[in-house]
């Protein structure tokens, strides 16, 4: 797959069609996003049709964008639990389509996320949780010049029965690492607002 010439962008949740929010629910139900998520329980149809009542009732509180390629959603990123009195927010991201999986996306995906929270939204912290054992995220997170805050250890019980640490990471604008003339050449990506 060649990513050299091609646009990554963003829409909002609620601005998409109904298809491609249920092909949200279903990522985030797919075990390889699952696994890393604090909570990996499978979530309904309902819980997800809430969750999007949710959103549209509290966008103050968190707002979810799919994240496209060629036209083609494969993954989310989120500013979720955003105090703007604080200026700071929890995030997330992950890729729903196991296809773009080591192709080069998350670096973009994390630069999207980064640009919006702190050039768009004008946040001065972002902070997130990361399982122990993710260690590609962690080692992404802290290229980007997210720090480490703390770790709960033994905090999340998997399925299996084995206990995971959680770290906290966390970020300040003046902290982000990477330098603003690189926007249009991460992973040979350009990033556009929408």
């Amino acid at each position: 797959m060649s990513i050299l010439r091609e646009e990554l962008f963003y829409r909002d949740i609620l601005d998409v069609p109904p298809d491609i929010q249920e092909l949200v629910r279903l990522w985030r139900n797919s075990d390889h996003v699952r696994k890393n998520m604090l909570s990996s329980n499978l979530i309904s149809e309902q819980q997800h049709a809430d969750w999007l009542k949710f959103l549209k009732s509290h966008p103050e509180r968190q707002i979810l964008r799919v994240a496209f390629y060629q036209d083609f959603p494969f993954g989310i990123i989120t500013l979720k639990d955003m105090d703007e009195y604080a200026s700071r927010s929890d995030w997330g991201m992950y890729i729903g389509n196991k296809t773009f999986l080591g192709k080069g996306f998350a670096r973009p995906m994390l630069f999207g996320l980064l640009t919006w929270a702190f050039e768009e939204k004008g946040f001065r912290r972002l902070f997130t949780s990361v399982l122990g054992d993710n260690t590609r995220a962690i080692a992404l997170y802290l290229d980007f010049g997210f720090h480490l805050e703390g770790r709960f250890e033994k905090h999340i019980l998997r399925e299996s029965g084995d206990l995971v640490d959680l770290y906290w990471l966390a970020c300040f604008r003046e902290q982000w690492s990477l330098p603003q003339g690189q926007a249009s050449s991460i992973s040979g990506i350009r990033i556009t607002k929408v």
